[in-house]
């Protein structure tokens, strides 16, 4: 909607607006941290500016007097850091536009254009230009090269953390997540003993690092080192097209990795910086680390139920999430001290992965834009001040370069140790890490802002205490800070300059972003598809009189270039790829009309997440299967068993059936849905048709017939639903007709204000009234009229022809229950288990895996074995949902005595279902069908025969065994035991026993 456009992307820049003059404010005085803000703010850190600014303050005092006495200078609060903001924003945004040719990631440019102004400014060149005083150029360049580390991880990493997790697809996070794991803890942590004992062997050999030669120091600098921020590498991997799954890889592992790194990080700082804790390392880390989970989850939980709650409205919806980002890590950090980075992914993953259905269809995507501004002048800012920190504030000898070389080929080395390693577990779990990935994963482990706001903690330690705590002398001290932000510098430098500049070329040379064979054939084929429409519109363009000057040479400048192939392809694996990108690109339509449904109001919530997580699974696969081959449909949309197993409960009973009932109405909505994407396949198939030539159509002759498959799987589970539960049916197709209704009235208006009829404020005023009755139907939608025991006792006709006093003793004695598909309802069917009347649904009889009947609405269980008091072997399961009148043998008893007629009706029932299963192999009703041999058993007459006592079978008629024992009456060696149909003419009961007579 073009109003709401407008609205969010005036609200969106607003708000940047907002929240980076509120860093500029905090900038000028950073009170608002209180000197608890855990582990990482509870630490008392010099500031840099006391010691390394005042030279500055007192060169410049003189300067500044006479210019204010002249009518210049600065008057009122120091706008240097707001100056700097406006400065870093536009020097981003000049860098995107006008550098995007250059081989060189976004944030690797920014961080020399950093370094350059660094030291420019380090040299004095931004303090006058001729007679014209730019000191608060020197200011803010001054100020962002002596941030105050906090201010990187209270007011940048929620953003940044933020905005990378709540943009990972949450499937491919799923799959990928344990080999980020692995690299992120293990991982981890094998290279902080790596890197210490390195660093630590360079101080012992005297190759430099001086009083490097202790433990604390040595890891606490292999946890700085070991967290990666690759975004260029995946920024890069985006824009080059390569795997998805391999960038979520590397930038899951970030994620997690960075978290635990603080983590490490602070056990080591603690003690270095004198404040070491007796806790132990093992548990804090635990409790840190999930902690940060939860809270996470916490916030999630409750951003969610929130936004289910709004309709529409982009500035509450931004709002919410923006402020839930910042309130989670700093109630994580400051009041709980757990682990912010890992609460900033948990929510994150949460409100951008299975929360994304609760953000309104309209916003959603404003929402995503949102955060990729807020992200992209982050990392203006950022990279920047990297860049100003390196130039202004590293300190070092000649000596320690030769340390940095060492330490920078050192850590690749050890990376490469880490995926070797782990390289057995992680090549078979989820996605698997196939050799090429892993080289990319080893090299694109490039080192950024979080690493270096870490050391400009360390570099912010009092000396004093740091000597104490080392046993050094204040001087050595102050010179380890200095090395300690040296090396953390120089390393994000040289994996930024060489690491994130050469990658491009390395995924070039691996393959990893050549075409697949079928892939590149489908672009052929598009492309010369689009040239054929192209010159067609063309010569139709001759045609106009309008056009007849037209210099046509010039036009045919701007038709699309036929591409030609580039690769040699192997026929004998063509017609297979070809199927599976067909495959694909049809299952990517159906995620995408899922996603259309949702936004349009005809497909609830919970039914978008159940179909878009099935065709994800089936993504992965890479199209190999058939479209249709998926989880029988019924098993992948019915309830939950627990839920027919608490409705018998107490007090929650009533509960879990609404809840039964709702989940039926998602699996319809489900059902819905699937028919109506794979009509949208079709539409798709028709267009493929039309651009493939008609030798190459038997692929999708194949695939159609899939998608036709899917069709009527969906329809025939709709069909079926619709006629045991009409309820549901009528519930959701009326949500979808109100639905299409306003969806229609929305369209109307907006085509009046396209043909002028309406102006802007009546088209908003308009649309705010439908957009309120969407809300009414998002909120209450149309309920589902559950129909009483009464009603479904006059659905059964041949309880309806009961009395109306035995039909109200009939309701009174059942109870009424409800079972999904698969589930058992009986086995072994005992006398006492009383009669299961079967309301809707069907259910199988089973013996064992074969089934022996099906029965549906009006069947009765368990009335044979009441008759024959004899135990079945047989077991009753759900066919589809169904529901169940139960009643107890001691009412059954009471039935009958008070209505005589109700037995006749239960043996009528019996012999019915027993001619099915005895007479269906007799040649006299071999042809007949189980409907057929129903209608005759229905005629029959059960009798019981006592032990002892002879039974004959009438002329003209057929007699079966039901229970019991008899014997031939002319030879006793002829025993039948099993229910079958008698051969003789006459037998005797060794027990007693049931025949049925037809």
């Amino acid at each position: 909607m073009p109003l709401l456009n407008l609205r969010t992307w005036r609200f969106a820049l607003t708000l940047c607006l907002v929240i980076f003059t509120s860093i500029s404010a905090s900038a000028l005085s950073f009170d608002f941290l209180p000197e608890s803000l855990d582990f990482i703010s509870s630490v008392e850190i010099e500031d840099p500016q006391d010691h390394e600014v005042v030279a500055h303050e007192a060169t410049s005092a003189e300067g500044h007097s006479d210019h204010a006495d002249e009518g210049g200078g600065h008057h009122g609060p120091d706008t240097s850091p707001l100056f700097f903001i406006i400065l870093a924003v536009f020097i981003g945004a000049a860098t995107r536009h006008f550098l995007k040719k250059i081989p060189v990631p976004f944030t690797a440019l920014l961080l020399i254009i950093g370094i350059v102004l660094g030291v420019l400014n380090r040299m004095g060149l931004f303090m006058h230009w001729g007679d014209v005083d730019v000191s608060f150029i020197h200011d803010s360049f001054i100020w962002a090269a002596h941030i105050d580390p906090h201010m990187l991880f209270f007011v940048f990493l929620p953003i940044l953390i933020f905005e990378a997790a709540f943009a990972m697809d949450l499937h491919t996070f799923k799959k990928s997540a344990a080999n980020s794991v692995i690299l992120a803890v293990p991982g981890i942590l094998m290279a902080l003993i790596l890197t210490g004992v390195m660093v630590y062997a360079i101080d012992i050999f005297d190759i430099g690092l001086e009083g490097w030669a202790n433990w604390s120091l040595a890891f606490m600098f292999g946890s700085v080192i070991s967290a990666t921020d690759p975004v260029a590498v995946v920024a890069l991997l985006k824009d080059l097209g390569a795997s998805k799954k391999l960038g979520t890889l590397i930038e899951g592992e970030s994620l997690l990795n960075d978290g635990t790194a603080i983590v490490l990080f602070m056990v080591f700082f603690l003690g270095i910086s004198g404040e070491a804790s007796d806790k132990n390392g093992f548990v804090e880390f635990l409790r840190v680390a999930l902690g940060g989970v939860g809270v996470g989850l916490f916030f999630g939980w409750i951003v969610l139920r929130w936004l289910k709650k709004v309709f529409n409205d982009a500035m509450v919806e931004i709002s919410v999430v923006v402020a839930a980002a910042y309130i989670t890590f700093y109630v994580a950090e400051n009041f709980l001290h757990v682990s912010g980075v890992l609460s900033l992914v948990a929510l994150g993953l949460l409100i951008g992965g299975f929360g994304r259905s609760s953000i309104s269809p309209q916003v959603e995507h404003f929402m995503h834009e949102f955060w990729e501004l807020a992200g992209f002048i982050a990392n203006c800012l950022i990279f920047l001040i990297v860049g100003f920190v390196i130039a202004e504030r590293t300190e070092f000898s000649a000596n320690d370069f030769l340390s940095l070389g060492i330490i920078y080929v050192g850590i690749h080395v050890v990376r490469a140790l880490v995926i070797l390693v782990h390289y057995p577990f992680m090549k078979n779990t989820g996605y698997g890490l196939p050799v090429k990935d892993a080289i990319v994963v080893w090299y694109g482990a490039l080192r950024g802002a979080i690493g270096l706001a870490l050391a400009l903690m360390v570099a912010g330690v009092d000396s004093n205490l740091m000597a104490e705590s080392m046993d050094i002398t204040p001087d050595q001290a102050t010179v380890i800070k200095d090395q300690f932000l040296f090396l953390i510098a120089g390393t994000v430098t040289l994996t930024l300059l060489v690491n994130a500049t050469t990658i491009k070329m390395l995924v070039q040379k691996l393959g990893l972003l050549d075409l697949p064979p079928a892939k590149a054939l489908m672009i052929k084929s598009s492309s010369e598809y689009m040239l054929s429409s192209a010159e067609s519109h063309v010569q139709k363009l001759k045609a106009d009189r309008q056009y007849r000057k037209v210099n046509w040479s010039s036009v045919a400048e701007y038709l699309p270039k036929e591409i030609a192939l580039i690769q040699d392809i192997d026929e004998s694996k063509l017609e297979v790829a070809k199927m599976a990108e067909h495959r694909t690109r049809i299952l990517e339509k159906e995620k995408g009309s899922y996603w259309r449904q949702f936004k349009d109001g005809t497909l609830g919530a919970d039914a978008l997440r159940t179909l878009t997580d099935t065709v994800n699974e089936i993504l992965d696969i890479k199209g190999e299967t058939s479209l249709s081959a998926r989880k029988d449909l019924e098993e992948l949309w019915k309830p939950a068993k627990w839920l027919s197993v608490t409705q018998s409960w107490p007090i929650i009973g009533r509960i879990t059936e609404n809840a039964f009932f709702d989940r039926l109405a998602v699996s319809y909505d489900c059902a819905a849905g699937f028919v109506a994407a794979q009509e949208d396949c079709l539409k798709l198939l028709e267009s493929m048709y039309r651009a493939e030539a008609v030798e190459e159509r038997k692929n999708l002759e194949i695939i159609e017939q899939e998608i036709n498959e899917n069709v009527i799987s969906g329809q025939t589970f709709m069909r079926n639903l619709r006629n045991t539960y009409p309820e549901i049916f009528r519930a959701i197709s009326t949500r979808q007709a109100i639905r299409s209704v306003l969806n229609y009235e929305l369209h109307t208006v907006h085509r009046l204000k396209s043909k002028g009829r309406l102006n802007n404020s009546e088209v908003s005023r308009i649309t705010s009234d439908i957009e309120i009755r969407m809300k009414m139907l998002m909120e209450k939608p149309p309920s589902i009229e559950l129909p009483d025991t009464k009603e479904l006792i006059l659905s059964i006709s041949w309880l309806k022809g009961l009395s109306k006093e035995s039909q109200k003793l009939v309701n009174d004695a059942c109870q009424t229950k409800i079972y999904s598909t698969g589930q058992r309802i009986v086995k072994n069917i005992k006398p006492g288990d009383g009669l299961y009347i079967i309301a809707r649904g069907s259910v199988n009889v089973k013996d064992g895996d074969h089934t022996l009947e099906v029965l549906g609405k009006g069947d009765a269980i368990g009335e044979i074995t009441y008759f024959t008091k004899e135990e079945s072997a047989f077991t009753v399961v759900a066919e589809s949902p169904a529901t169940i009148l139960w009643v107890s043998l001691n009412n059954i008893d009471k039935m009958i005595a008070t209505d005589p007629e109700l037995k006749s009706m239960l043996m009528k029932h019996a012999s019915g279902r027993l001619a099915v299963r005895l007479l269906s192999t007799h040649e006299k009703y071999r042809h007949m069908d189980d409907r057929q041999l129903r209608s005759v058993g229905e005629k029959g007459t059960m009798i019981e025969v006592k032990k002892g006592k002879l039974y004959s079978v009438p002329e003209g008629k057929t007699s079966a065994l039901i229970s019991g024992k008899v014997v031939s009456s002319q030879n006793d060696k002829l025993v039948i035991s099993t229910p079958k149909a008698l051969t003789f003419k006459e037998v005797k009961a060794l027990q007693d026993a049931w025949v049925i007579e037809i």
